[in-house]
């Protein structure tokens, strides 16, 4: 008798289940959230946290620059274009990950960690860029910028 009852709750459980299993296909995205949560504000962060976050420096410095205008157009090699995104700067035979960056009135300055060729550094950099140049003071090596042209967007 116990087992026919077990027979029976499992059978309309499984009858009461939805044949598709209410869940998409992996091919297909899943069904907008409904309910009070999904039209919920977003969380707003305080007044000037948006400068201390990784990677929230503006699309100002964001793309492929170089030293000389003939250089955008080297794959390889010394002589090759440094690219900038909002979470980490290449370059020939090294790598930083912004770790920070806060606006200030000419620009941006940035915390670096680097690798280069093994070995890894903090750098702090500024960033002031315009349409087609990006100046790039490294703070604490010369406090002189050095001066690059814009190769093109990361979009580009």
């Amino acid at each position: 008798m116990n087992r026919l009852v077990v027979i029976c709750v499992v059978a309309l459980a499984l009858a009461g289940c939805d044949r598709d299993g209410g869940v998409n296909p992996p091919t297909e995205p899943a069904q907008p959230i409904q309910g009070p949560a999904a039209v919920a504000p977003p969380s707003e962060r305080p007044p000037g946290a948006e400068s201390m976050l990784p990677g929230a420096g503006p699309a100002s410095f964001v793309g492929r620059w170089a030293a000389e205008a003939e250089w955008c157009f080297n794959p390889r090699g010394d002589r090759v274009p440094i690219e900038i995104t909002t979470t980490e700067l290449r370059g020939y035979e090294n790598r930083c990950d912004i770790q920070r960056i806060t606006e200030i009135s000419t620009g941006y300055e940035a915390a670096l960690k680097c690798d280069a060729e093994g070995q890894a550094h903090y750098e702090r950099v500024r960033f002031a860029a315009t349409a087609q140049t990006l100046a790039i003071t490294w703070m604490d090596r010369s406090d002189r910028p050095v001066r690059l042209l814009r190769c093109t967007t990361l979009a580009d």
